[in-house]
């Protein structure tokens, strides 16, 4: 075995270990066809010292990407990881979508309610561009995955301008919050690389109705809430309170006999239990360390460490869960 050879097997070591046992010869083999100079001298020199190309490694990255996010036909583990992956997308968008519309409808209606939705963006032009998201959302929902793709990107283009102009408005105040901010609004831009070709359709009925049904509840609790205490209210919070009750109906339901519960789902509701803590975590700290203490501060410092105690208590069985039915999957292919 030659250098360049050792180099395309490195790279293929991407690949999952049952893909490469079928297809890892014939494709070190193609690759050192194409590479081969017909000049002997060249052809040595390509031997020591050839290394596989940028295309070359990026069709591996994507195909690994693409395996191990399986769709129909993958085997059952990458199959799960696949619609884990998809999922956190999906709920990654409708909840950008849902405080999108909530905030222009806030904007709109009731302007003394503007801060409740999106406290950290213009409420001018941050609101309308917010529609984006939901251009995003409802492009990945109905099948348009290419312009679902786009359109995030470009959403979270903008986000990263307002991050930028929040951090240097504010000199730099409630960095760390902002920043983990803007990383979870990455996530499911990301998450988008999981609809590739072998990715099952998006049964859109229910995701289009959670668009609505989101944005009614999203309003009717900002406004119960803002009657009540108005400035104990915050994003993370309401994220906090949302995957609490996900989490808990999701729990319930097959103890309910509806339906039996999933590797994918308990494994998203997980991660994003994660998250949701995560970023309380963080917003709570830069509570303590950028806000005047005062009687107020003290009861949403409350609040926020009830709410993180919540999200830690759901995210332990569903990680249990999630845990325990991943080391039940396959990672190969069964026979029908």
């Amino acid at each position: 075995m030659n250098r360049l050879e050792d180099r395309y097997r490195r790279v293929l070591r991407l690949l999952p270990r049952s893909y490469r046992q079928a297809w890892e010869e014939d494709m070190v083999a193609t690759f050192l066809l194409s590479e081969q100079p017909e000049d002997a001298e060249d052809a040595e020199f390509a031997a020591d010292y050839g290394r596989p190309s940028l295309p070359e490694v990026a069709s591996v990255v994507a195909l690994a990407v693409r395996l191990r996010l399986g769709g129909d036909g993958a085997p059952p583990r990458y199959l799960a990881w696949g619609e884990t992956v998809r999922r956190l997308a999906l709920v990654g968008l409708l909840v950008q979508a849902v405080a999108a519309l909530a905030g222009i409808g806030a904007w709109l209606w009731s302007p003394w309610l503007t801060n409740l939705v999106a406290a950290d963006q213009a409420v001018d032009v941050g609101a309308l561009l917010g529609l984006v998201w939901v251009a995003a959302y409802l492009s990945l929902v109905t099948g348009r995955w290419r312009a679902a793709r786009l359109l995030a990107a470009l959403a979270l283009a903008q986000a990263v301008v307002f991050f930028g102009v929040d951090l240097v408005t504010v000199e730099g105040a409630y960095g760390l919050s902002r920043t983990t901010g803007l990383l979870l609004d990455a996530v499911p831009v990301l998450a988008l690389a999981a609809f590739h070709r072998q990715a099952p359709p998006v049964k859109a009925r229910p995701w289009l109705i959670a668009l609505p049904a989101g944005v009614a509840l999203l309003t009717v609790s900002l406004l119960l809430t803002y009657v009540t205490v108005p400035a104990l209210v915050d994003w993370p919070g309401v994220v906090c309170v949302a995957v609490f009750a996900a989490a808990v109906t999701y729990l319930s339901v097959p103890r309910l006999g509806w339906r039996k519960a999933t590797v994918s789902w308990s494994t998203a509701l997980a991660l994003l239990a994660l998250a949701a803590l995560g970023q309380r975590v963080v917003t709570l700290l830069d509570y303590l360390r950028f806000a005047a203490r005062t009687a107020e501060l003290d009861i949403m410092i409350a609040i926020a460490v009830g709410q993180a105690t919540a999200v830690l208590a759901i995210a332990a069985p569903l990680t249990v869960l999630a845990v325990k039915a991943a080391r039940t999957l396959p990672t190969v292919r069964t026979s029908a």
